[in-house]
Protein backbone atom coordinates (compact mmCIF):
# COMPACT_ATOMS: atom_id res chain seq x y z
CA UNK A 1 0.00 0.00 0.00
CA UNK A 2 1.02 3.77 -0.84
CA UNK A 3 0.91 6.00 1.74
CA UNK A 4 1.21 9.37 0.37
CA UNK A 5 1.71 12.52 3.31
CA UNK A 6 0.83 15.84 2.22
CA UNK A 7 2.32 19.14 4.17
CA UNK A 8 0.26 20.30 7.00
CA UNK A 9 -0.77 23.64 5.10
CA UNK A 10 -1.61 21.39 2.26
CA UNK A 11 -3.79 18.49 4.12
CA UNK A 12 -5.51 21.64 5.49
CA UNK A 13 -6.12 23.14 2.68
CA UNK A 14 -7.88 19.94 1.15
CA UNK A 15 -9.97 19.37 3.91
CA UNK A 16 -11.71 22.87 3.54
CA UNK A 17 -12.10 22.48 -0.32
CA UNK A 18 -13.59 18.72 0.12
CA UNK A 19 -15.73 20.37 2.69
CA UNK A 20 -17.00 22.57 0.28
CA UNK A 21 -17.51 19.89 -2.05
CA UNK A 22 -15.65 21.84 -4.77
CA UNK A 23 -14.03 19.61 -7.16
CA UNK A 24 -12.49 22.53 -9.44
CA UNK A 25 -10.90 23.81 -6.58
CA UNK A 26 -9.68 20.08 -5.39
CA UNK A 27 -8.07 20.22 -9.39
CA UNK A 28 -6.62 23.46 -8.21
CA UNK A 29 -4.93 22.20 -5.38
CA UNK A 30 -3.81 19.22 -6.73
CA UNK A 31 -1.78 21.40 -9.39
CA UNK A 32 -0.50 23.18 -7.13
CA UNK A 33 1.15 20.47 -5.20
CA UNK A 34 2.93 19.51 -7.97
CA UNK A 35 4.98 23.17 -8.41
CA UNK A 36 8.26 23.79 -6.75
CA UNK A 37 8.19 25.66 -3.82
CA UNK A 38 7.99 29.14 -4.93
CA UNK A 39 5.05 28.86 -7.35
CA UNK A 40 3.67 26.37 -5.05
CA UNK A 41 3.32 29.11 -2.25
CA UNK A 42 1.93 31.31 -4.90
CA UNK A 43 -0.44 29.12 -5.72
CA UNK A 44 -1.63 28.30 -2.37
CA UNK A 45 -2.38 31.33 -1.73
CA UNK A 46 -4.37 32.66 -4.70
CA UNK A 47 -6.52 28.94 -3.34
CA UNK A 48 -6.80 30.19 0.06
CA UNK A 49 -8.47 33.21 -1.38
CA UNK A 50 -11.10 31.30 -3.83
CA UNK A 51 -11.78 28.88 -0.30
CA UNK A 52 -12.27 31.96 1.73
CA UNK A 53 -13.34 34.94 0.35
CA UNK A 54 -13.00 37.86 2.32
CA UNK A 55 -15.33 40.30 3.84
CA UNK A 56 -14.87 43.76 1.88
CA UNK A 57 -15.52 46.89 4.00
CA UNK A 58 -17.32 50.18 2.34
CA UNK A 59 -14.20 51.96 1.25
CA UNK A 60 -13.00 54.86 3.87
CA UNK A 61 -11.80 57.97 1.59
CA UNK A 62 -10.39 55.77 -1.07
CA UNK A 63 -9.16 52.77 0.94
CA UNK A 64 -10.59 49.36 0.55
CA UNK A 65 -10.20 46.86 3.26
CA UNK A 66 -10.69 43.24 3.27
CA UNK A 67 -9.86 40.61 5.81
CA UNK A 68 -10.33 36.92 6.20
CA UNK A 69 -9.00 34.11 7.82
CA UNK A 70 -6.35 31.89 5.95
CA UNK A 71 -7.67 28.53 5.32
CA UNK A 72 -4.62 27.03 5.52
CA UNK A 73 -3.45 28.01 8.88
CA UNK A 74 -6.34 29.94 10.22
CA UNK A 75 -4.44 32.94 10.82
CA UNK A 76 -5.92 36.55 10.04
CA UNK A 77 -5.01 37.97 6.28
CA UNK A 78 -6.29 41.72 6.11
CA UNK A 79 -5.43 43.97 2.87
CA UNK A 80 -5.94 48.01 2.74
CA UNK A 81 -5.35 49.27 -1.06
CA UNK A 82 -5.77 52.69 -2.42
CA UNK A 83 -5.49 53.62 -6.10
CA UNK A 84 -3.13 56.65 -7.27
CA UNK A 85 -4.57 59.49 -7.97
CA UNK A 86 -5.53 60.38 -11.86
CA UNK A 87 -3.18 59.20 -14.56
CA UNK A 88 -2.98 58.06 -18.08
CA UNK A 89 -4.66 55.52 -19.09
CA UNK A 90 -3.39 51.78 -18.14
CA UNK A 91 -0.44 53.42 -15.55
CA UNK A 92 -3.18 53.26 -12.47
CA UNK A 93 -1.03 51.84 -9.95
CA UNK A 94 -2.40 50.43 -6.27
CA UNK A 95 -0.83 51.24 -2.93
CA UNK A 96 -1.67 48.05 -0.44
CA UNK A 97 -1.00 47.64 3.17
CA UNK A 98 -1.03 43.48 3.66
CA UNK A 99 -0.91 41.58 6.83
CA UNK A 100 -0.57 37.81 6.58
CA UNK A 101 1.22 35.53 8.96
CA UNK A 102 1.97 38.46 11.82
CA UNK A 103 3.60 39.96 8.92
CA UNK A 104 2.78 43.11 7.54
CA UNK A 105 4.07 44.57 3.95
CA UNK A 106 3.80 47.74 1.82
CA UNK A 107 3.67 47.01 -1.46
CA UNK A 108 2.66 49.17 -5.01
CA UNK A 109 1.08 47.26 -7.89
CA UNK A 110 -0.26 48.14 -11.13
CA UNK A 111 -0.45 47.00 -14.74
CA UNK A 112 2.34 49.03 -15.72
CA UNK A 113 5.06 47.46 -13.00
CA UNK A 114 6.65 44.55 -15.10
CA UNK A 115 9.48 42.01 -13.66
CA UNK A 116 10.05 41.66 -10.25
CA UNK A 117 9.89 43.39 -7.39
CA UNK A 118 13.60 43.78 -6.52
CA UNK A 119 14.35 44.71 -9.89
CA UNK A 120 13.25 48.20 -9.06
CA UNK A 121 14.95 51.08 -6.75
CA UNK A 122 11.57 53.10 -5.23
CA UNK A 123 11.76 56.87 -3.70
CA UNK A 124 8.70 58.41 -1.62
CA UNK A 125 8.11 61.58 -0.61
CA UNK A 126 5.42 62.74 2.37
CA UNK A 127 3.75 65.93 1.42
CA UNK A 128 6.09 66.87 -0.93
CA UNK A 129 8.80 66.65 1.45
CA UNK A 130 12.39 65.39 0.33
CA UNK A 131 12.93 62.23 -1.25
CA UNK A 132 13.55 59.20 0.77
CA UNK A 133 15.27 56.13 -1.13
CA UNK A 134 15.22 52.38 -0.57
CA UNK A 135 15.18 49.01 -2.24
CA UNK A 136 12.32 47.41 -4.05
CA UNK A 137 11.94 44.00 -2.42
CA UNK A 138 9.73 40.54 -4.22
CA UNK A 139 6.37 40.54 -2.06
CA UNK A 140 6.31 37.53 0.62
CA UNK A 141 2.59 37.21 -0.58
CA UNK A 142 0.72 39.14 -3.01
CA UNK A 143 2.05 41.15 -6.24
CA UNK A 144 3.63 44.18 -6.87
CA UNK A 145 6.55 45.64 -5.59
CA UNK A 146 7.39 45.73 -1.90
CA UNK A 147 8.91 48.43 0.20
CA UNK A 148 12.07 47.06 1.81
CA UNK A 149 13.71 47.58 5.72
CA UNK A 150 10.94 48.67 8.59
CA UNK A 151 7.77 48.84 6.74
CA UNK A 152 5.76 49.00 10.64
CA UNK A 153 7.88 52.18 11.61
CA UNK A 154 7.22 53.60 8.05
CA UNK A 155 3.88 53.24 8.13
CA UNK A 156 3.72 54.69 11.88
CA UNK A 157 5.71 57.77 10.49
CA UNK A 158 3.25 58.83 7.63
CA UNK A 159 0.74 61.69 8.66
CA UNK A 160 -3.22 60.74 8.34
CA UNK A 161 -3.48 63.30 5.53
CA UNK A 162 -1.80 64.89 2.51
CA UNK A 163 -0.30 63.21 -0.21
CA UNK A 164 2.84 59.98 -1.01
CA UNK A 165 4.85 60.53 -4.30
CA UNK A 166 5.79 57.25 -4.82
CA UNK A 167 8.71 56.91 -7.99
CA UNK A 168 9.87 53.75 -9.26
CA UNK A 169 12.98 52.57 -10.94
CA UNK A 170 13.68 49.58 -12.91
CA UNK A 171 16.92 49.13 -13.83
CA UNK A 172 15.47 48.59 -17.65
CA UNK A 173 12.26 51.09 -18.92
CA UNK A 174 10.77 53.94 -18.14
CA UNK A 175 10.38 55.40 -14.59
CA UNK A 176 6.74 55.18 -12.82
CA UNK A 177 5.63 57.78 -10.31
CA UNK A 178 2.37 57.62 -8.61
CA UNK A 179 0.54 59.94 -5.90
CA UNK A 180 -1.26 58.63 -3.41
CA UNK A 181 -4.15 60.40 -0.78
CA UNK A 182 -2.99 60.00 2.87
CA UNK A 183 -6.30 60.57 3.87
CA UNK A 184 -8.23 57.82 6.12
CA UNK A 185 -4.75 56.21 6.55
CA UNK A 186 -5.43 56.06 10.56
CA UNK A 187 -8.30 54.23 10.74
CA UNK A 188 -6.76 51.85 8.02
CA UNK A 189 -3.50 51.78 9.86
CA UNK A 190 -5.11 51.56 13.10
CA UNK A 191 -7.28 47.79 11.44
CA UNK A 192 -3.77 47.01 10.17
CA UNK A 193 -1.97 47.45 13.37
CA UNK A 194 -4.88 45.19 15.54
CA UNK A 195 -4.69 42.26 13.19
CA UNK A 196 -1.03 42.10 12.63
CA UNK A 197 -0.36 42.82 16.14
CA UNK A 198 2.43 45.14 15.55
CA UNK A 199 5.14 45.79 18.82
CA UNK A 200 4.44 48.86 21.07
CA UNK A 201 5.87 52.35 19.99
CA UNK A 202 8.87 53.07 21.86
CA UNK A 203 8.57 56.58 22.63
CA UNK A 204 12.20 58.40 22.12
CA UNK A 205 13.87 60.93 24.39
CA UNK A 206 12.44 64.22 22.25
CA UNK A 207 9.01 62.72 22.23
CA UNK A 208 6.39 64.40 24.27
Amino acid sequence: MIVIVLPISIALAAAIVLAQGSNDLLGQLRACSAMERADRLECLDRLSHAAAPPAISAPEDGWIVSQTTSPLDYTPIATATISSREAAAGSTMQLSIRCRGGRTELAVAGPALPGRGDGYVLSYRVNGGPPVQLAGNAPAFGGGIAFAGDVVGLLRSLPGEGELDIRLQPRMGATREGTFSLTGLEKVRAKIEAVCKWPHAVARPNDR
